[in-house]
């Protein structure tokens, strides 16, 4: 019986050098693939309040460059305004001096005309001609001076002029700074608009934005816990007397009610959220004071609020404030009541430049509107 002939064994990829380098080459190309679909899924699973975060820190740094380059622009504005006065000014003593001189040289031409100072020194007696030329002597001084004097206006003039000369260039370098970073604030505020206008628009992104505020309440709770942990360690220190919040406080802000406390609605989403606080309408840039006298006892970024001051008062209440451009106060400061502490920004803010606003007694979130003076 002949013997079945059997197929030779296929060459597998490891004894063949040049297979298995193809083979190595799609593993790590598939490998490549995955790691950008992961990278791709993780950033959007990316929280929107950190994205928010982000671009208001960025923002705010924008900012505050933005007015360095402006408050340089200013001082240089000032300089050349200072400057052009004093060239006013001593355009207009050097008009008096020149014309000082001019009857000066009038007056020593005509003498020169009539015989010349010899003639009126060698006439007369003795005594007359000393008195004279003690006279001449002194017009001779006072000559001389007057020249200095035009001499040096016209040197504070020149030096007056380059001054001028080198301000006007360093104004313009300036200048052409703070227009640079005007436009990354105005590219970065685009931005920002544009991201929240998109999550607006998509139902999930919203509700999940609505969801971390709502933690963001939470967190604001465990932070007042532990800072009312910290208040009891430490000891007392003089300031501006604190005591229990009563009705009739002084509004933070000037701003009109935009966002009650408690529970609210989507007029769109048909959702409900819970809000903490109060939202006001206010300018940007402008003043947030505090509603009484207290100690502050946070000044920093809180993810979902921006940048945030937080003062404790009398009785475990405190008072928290945010959606600020900056803060013009530090932890451990005693402020008085109606003190500016802050400026309204829009960190944190979906609506744009407001002040949020919270009353909390102990850890707990009240209504502010029934501790501030009614309307």
């Amino acid at each position: 019986m002949a013997a079945l002939a059997l197929p030779a064994h296929p060459a597998r990829a490891q004894d063949d050098p040049a297979k298995a380098k193809k083979e190595l080459e799609r593993i790590q190309k598939e490998l490549k693939g995955v790691k950008k679909k992961a990278k791709e899924t993780a950033k959007k699973e990316r929280s929107v309040l950190d994205d928010i975060d982000r671009m208001d820190r960025s923002l705010a740094r924008k900012r505050k460059e933005l007015a360095v380059a402006q408050k340089n622009l200013d001082s240089v504005t000032g300089s050349i305004s200072a400057t052009e006065a004093g060239m006013r000014e001593t355009r207009h003593k050097l008009g008096g001096k020149k014309s000082d001189l001019a009857g000066r040289l009038t007056a020593m031409y005509k003498t020169g005309k009539a015989g010349g100072n010899w003639v009126v020194l060698l006439s007369g007696d003795p005594n007359s001609m000393l008195k004279r030329y003690k006279y001449l002597s002194v017009m001779s001084g006072r000559d001389k001076r007057m020249m200095d004097d035009y001499s040096g206006a016209l040197d504070t003039l020149q030096a007056q002029r380059e001054r001028l000369a080198n301000q006007k260039a360093s104004y313009e370098k300036l200048k052409t700074r703070r227009d640079s970073e005007a436009r990354k604030v105005q590219a970065e505020e685009v931005n920002k608009k544009t991201l929240l206008a998109s999550i607006k628009k998509q139902k999930a992104s919203y509700l999940a934005m609505q969801k971390e505020l709502e933690d963001s309440g939470s967190r604001m709770k465990e932070l007042i816990r532990r800072l009312e942990a910290a208040a009891k360690a430490r000891p007392v220190t003089p300031g501006p007397v604190t005591g229990r919040l009563k009705s009739g406080l002084e509004w933070p802000v000037a701003g009109k009610v935009i966002s009650r406390f408690g529970k609210q609605k989507h007029p769109e989403y048909d959702t409900f959220i819970y809000k903490k606080g109060i939202e006001l309408q206010a300018k940007l840039g402008e003043s947030v004071h505090a509603v009484d006298a207290a100690e502050v006892v946070f000044a920093d970024w809180f993810k979902g609020l921006g940048l945030v001051a937080i003062l404790q008062h009398g009785g475990d209440f405190y008072t928290v404030y945010a959606h600020l451009s900056d803060v013009k106060v530090r932890t451990g400061d005693k402020v008085a009541r109606g003190q500016d502490i802050a400026s309204v920004g829009d960190t944190g803010a979906p609506s744009g430049p407001s002040l949020y606003f919270e009353i909390r007694k102990g850890s707990d979130a009240v209504d502010p509107l029934t501790y501030l003076k009614p309307r």
